[in-house]
């Protein structure tokens, strides 16, 4: 008989799995430790507790995202870019772990790994607002307006059952265009 190879990947990829399947909120160390078939008490070989696991599933989910949102904005620069990065933020179905509830991530900041995604993430906004601006008072107004709106928008959207998602979208594109013009302007 083989044996089998348990490590923290694999225990993290179970419970990666187990969120997408039923929801956050349903990553425990007793349900995932039955979806890989072992005793609840092995997995504290490589989690501290349930929190830990869900911060690991947490920072694995933020790093595809944010790997996602650098590959989609190859090429592009300065405004393009801060449109594509906040409406895919606001409205791409780029998760089904991830809780569309970025306050959830305030919960797990204090875990590094949730830290450096989170951080992956939030600096794309001055980058991108260093394109258009050199005003590093502007580039700081303007990351945090933006990504209020765009987590903001996040949270509405994909909350409220897609009511008037073409219209909500079409309004997104305009007032990020509209903040990033009053930005450059000031």
């Amino acid at each position: 008989m083989k044996k089998r190879i348990l490590n923290e990947e694999r225990v993290v990829e179970a419970a990666t799995e187990l969120a997408a399947k039923s929801g956050f909120e349903t990553v425990t160390l007793s349900r995932v430790a039955k979806r890989l078939n072992i005793q609840p008490q092995s997995m504290y070989r490589y989690t501290k507790n349930t929190e830990d696991l869900r911060a690991k599933v947490f920072a694995k989910s933020m790093q595809e995202l944010v790997d996602q949102l650098y590959q989609s904005l190859i090429g592009l620069s300065g405004a393009a870019a801060l449109i594509q990065l906040t409406y895919t933020v606001a409205f791409d179905k780029y998760s089904d772990v991830i809780p569309h509830d970025f306050a959830a991530v305030s919960k797990y900041l204090k875990y590094v790994d949730v830290a450096t995604q989170y951080h992956r993430l939030y600096d794309m906004l001055p980058l991108y607002l260093g394109q258009l601006t050199q005003d590093t008072e502007t580039i700081r107004r303007g990351t945090a307006l933006l990504s209020d709106f765009m987590l903001g928008e996040s949270v509405n959207s994909h909350n409220n059952d897609g009511n008037n998602i073409e219209v909500r979208q079409a309004d997104f594109k305009k007032s990020v265009a509209q903040i990033l013009t009053m930005l450059e302007e000031s």
